[in-house]
């Protein structure tokens, strides 16, 4: 299925799926078990992949960079800890439970 690069974004930060390059140099978004897959884009979506949709004239390597910072960025907020976990660690940590 062909994504818009703001799709593809949103597809990466939750970290199902990783990027790959088809063979004929254009994008896709696999499920993480299939990252060492060699396909084409028509092949990948007709497997059901994201392909990231671009212009005749644009370049990969741009799109790959903003990819690869989304996941950054990503991976970045799931390390964070959860509010609501560090206020029950506090209370129980001022209440001397557990």
């Amino acid at each position: 299925m062909l994504v818009t690069l703001e799709k593809a974004l949103e597809i990466i930060g939750q970290g199902k799926h990783v990027m790959i390059m088809t063979t004929d140099g254009k994008i896709a978004l696999v499920p993480s078990g299939k990252a060492d897959m060699k396909v084409s884009s028509m092949e990948a979506i007709n497997l059901m992949f994201y392909v990231v949709r671009m212009g005749s004239g644009d370049d990969v390597q741009p799109v790959w960079a903003q990819l690869e910072q989304a996941i950054q960025e990503a991976a970045e907020q799931a390390n964070k800890p959860d509010p609501a976990t560090l206020r029950q660690q506090r209370y129980r940590e001022i209440r001397g439970i557990g």
